[in-house]
């Protein structure tokens, strides 16, 4: 059995651990305050990230409860990892910091075993149902989305400001078609293509792409996408594979405008326009899922 005095230093210890945990969710949640405002994928992912730390405020001693925590942090883990992989946010990994801070109280500070009284179990059982009710959602919008030409928080992602930004390009238009071209012809005369970044690892950071105003397609065409669902104009992300290189990997954009599908690609039409050559421009397409004559396309998201 805990001594009084082991008891003592352990909730002191878990008092501790809980206001570590809470802070960097405070901090975190101030950083991605204009991501979370906008996109519901993110709200579920932070709530991941907070849940969790609730864990801290009670004393759990029983082998049982201490197993479902740590179950229901390797699916957390799991949703983290096929978010990554799925959508290529790297900043998702900030999420995964208060699981260390926890489980460093659980197997450091706390290794002592005893029964849970009542209201201690109907408590974790509480949390833990809270936290499975966040995994489904996550894994609707990971896995199943809805409307994935307007989602904000997958691949594709803006904030706050880039929605008053694409506010600002597309003022004075007054049809979808006009805010399309107003959006292009801005990264068209905004943007330059980064010949020394490297192409093996991309993901689109819209605060770095809008700050330096440089990019790769991966870049480009997330941006242009971001701008057009800001608008609630629907949009869809191309990644196709060279059908003479299958080395050579290209992202593009299919819009839809007036009831018709186009095909554009903001990334050739940005070099093509600092070489003075003719523009790609617009290509009327059947269908979103129509062929590429250069490319065999990966992915439609």
């Amino acid at each position: 059995m805990k001594t009084k005095k082991t008891s003592k230093t352990n909730t002191r210890s878990r008092i501790i651990f809980f206001a570590i945990a809470l802070t960097y969710n405070l901090l975190l949640g101030v950083y991605l305050k204009g991501f979370l405002a906008l996109s519901p994928m993110f709200t579920t992912l932070y709530l991941l990230s907070v849940l969790p730390t609730l864990f801290l405020l009670v004393d759990t001693r029983s082998k049982i409860l201490r197993a479902v925590i740590y179950f229901l942090f390797f699916l957390i883990l799991m949703m983290n990892f096929a978010y990554t992989l799925e959508c290529r946010r790297i900043m998702v990994f900030a999420t995964i910091v208060p699981y260390g801070i926890e489980l460093i109280y659980f197997f450091a500070y706390d290794r002592d075993f005893g029964k849970d009284g009542f209201l201690t179990k109907i408590y974790v059982l509480a949390v833990s149902g809270l936290i499975i009710v966040t995994l489904v959602s996550a894994y609707n919008f990971v896995c199943k989305p809805e409307a994935p030409y307007f989602l904000n928080g997958g691949a594709t992602l803006w904030d706050a400001q880039t929605e008053e930004l694409a506010d600002e390009i597309c003022s004075g238009c007054e049809t979808d078609e006009e805010k399309v071209q107003a959006f292009y012809h801005w990264m068209i005369q905004n943007f330059e293509y980064d010949y020394e970044a490297d192409p093996f690892i991309q993901y689109f950071d819209i605060r770095r792409t809008l700050r330096t105003r440089k990019g790769l397609c991966y870049d480009f065409s997330h941006l242009f996408a971001a701008f057009c669902r800001s608008q609630n104009i629907p949009c869809y992300v191309i990644d196709g594979m060279s059908r003479t290189n299958r080395t050579d990997l290209h992202t593009w954009n299919r819009v839809y405008i007036n009831g018709s599908c186009w095909n554009m690609d903001v990334t050739y039409d940005i070099t093509y326009a600092a070489n003075g050559k003719k523009l790609y421009g617009f290509h009327e397409l059947e269908s979103i899922s129509a062929f590429d004559e250069d490319f065999f396309i990966t992915k439609i998201y």
